[in-house]
């Protein structure tokens, strides 16, 4: 389990350092400087939801199967994957509907 995490967590890693370096370079400074700000800034939003969801997720037992699951660093772990894809999720959702009703 923790290989397969140090894994995932070095190719997340690996794919935000890429795809902000390789990203299509545009004809506009302008455009490029916005669009690698999109890009810092996307990054810094998830970066600071995970580390505030992890802060505040919760560390009390959970029984599962009969067994109890008292491990806090995966007990906040978990709550913090639930917490930030939750929020992502409702947040690209509102961002949406902003784009939408812009034009």
């Amino acid at each position: 389990m923790y290989v397969l995490l140090a894994v995932a967590v070095g190719v997340a890693v690996w794919s935000a350092i890429h795809g902000v370096r390789t990203r299509e370079k545009s004809a506009s400074p302008l455009t490029a400087r916005h669009t690698s700000a999109i890009g810092y800034a996307t990054a810094a939003v998830v970066a600071t939801v995970m580390a505030i969801s992890y802060l505040c997720g919760s560390t009390a037992p959970v029984v599962s199967n009969g067994a109890a699951f008292t491990d806090a660093l995966w007990l906040r772990l978990t709550d913090m994957f639930i917490y930030t894809s939750l929020l992502l999720v409702c947040l690209c959702s509102a961002i949406v509907v902003v784009a939408k009703f812009r034009r």
